[in-house]
């Protein structure tokens, strides 16, 4: 028989011993990043808190102890922010007591394999005290530590349309930037497939899509869908595409990766779309 190597599991560690921000910026990362976490352990030493967090392929991603109880402080409200993140993406938790030694070896990155084993082993706390940790602080995580802030901000970059790759990339520099040069090249696209090359913005794509002498559409059962369509085309010209292209606009950063997004579903209907003696 096989005998496991002494350092077989994955294990990762995350955030940074007494500083709470950085464990909840890790653990956030790490949901949204991680699609196949299942289990997570809260490992408990007097008011010092930890986690470890196992996925499906038997990894593990161990928060070090930034998070505390007992207290009204910023470690305790982050303990009841970081079990209401694991609630709502419906990973279970469970907690466990562990002594200062095993909580030091967690915090210096030198958990055993046979640490671990021990740990998804041991006695669970009966009766469960879970919501003990968050109840006195659940308007504040509701409304103040709101957790959505937690979640990096990120471009989905599998779903994004080739033909602006570049520019997903670029955005992150200088976002204002990649959305004019997005808006342009779709443009540009259009007027090549079209051969409307005098026309911009709204008036190309109306003609492109809309009106008997359209040229482009899309192989929908109900025209309504294809019109909404083109309102989406026209829509976004007229309520972003105009504003950022004649003023300087006040905006923050998440409405700006909002409007990326947008734009990238643009190009996808437009990759979509089809002529129309292709559907006759």
């Amino acid at each position: 028989m096989l005998l496991k190597p002494e350092n077989f599991y994955h294990i990762e560690y995350l955030g940074e011993k007494g500083i709470t921000q950085r464990c909840l910026v890790s653990l956030g990362n790490l949901i949204q990043t991680n699609s196949n976490l299942t289990h997570a352990l809260l490992l408990t030493n007097n008011q010092n808190h930890a986690l470890i967090i196992k996925d499906i392929f038997d990894s593990y991603f161990v928060i070090r102890s930034g998070f505390a109880s007992g207290y009204s402080g910023e470690g305790a409200k982050g303990l009841a922010t970081a079990l209401s993140l694991l609630e709502k993406h419906q990973i279970e938790t469970e907690e466990i007591l562990v002594n200062s030694k095993t909580l030091n070896k967690l915090n210096h990155s030198s958990l055993s394999d046979v640490d671990i084993d021990s740990l998804f082993r041991q006695e669970i706390i009966r009766p469960i005290r879970l919501h003990d940790y968050i109840y006195p602080f659940r308007t504040e995580v509701s409304e103040v530590y709101n957790t959505k802030r937690y979640y990096p901000l990120e471009l989905p970059y599998s779903i994004i349309d080739d033909r602006i790759f570049d520019l997903a990339l670029l955005f992150k520099q200088d976002p204002d930037s990649a959305l004019l040069k997005a808006y342009k090249r779709l443009e540009d696209i259009l007027r090549e497939r079209t051969g409307l090359l005098k026309d911009h913005s709204t008036k190309l794509f109306s003609q492109a899509f809309q009106g008997e002498n359209a040229l482009l559409t899309w192989k929908v059962p109900d025209s309504a869908e294809i019109k909404g369509r083109v309102n989406l085309f026209t829509g976004t010209y007229m309520a972003f595409r105009n504003a950022r292209a004649h003023r300087e606009k006040d905006e923050n950063l998440v409405h700006q990766y909002r409007e990326f997004l947008l734009i990238n579903e643009l190009y996808l209907l437009e990759k979509e779309a089809i002529s129309i003696q292709t559907r006759e």
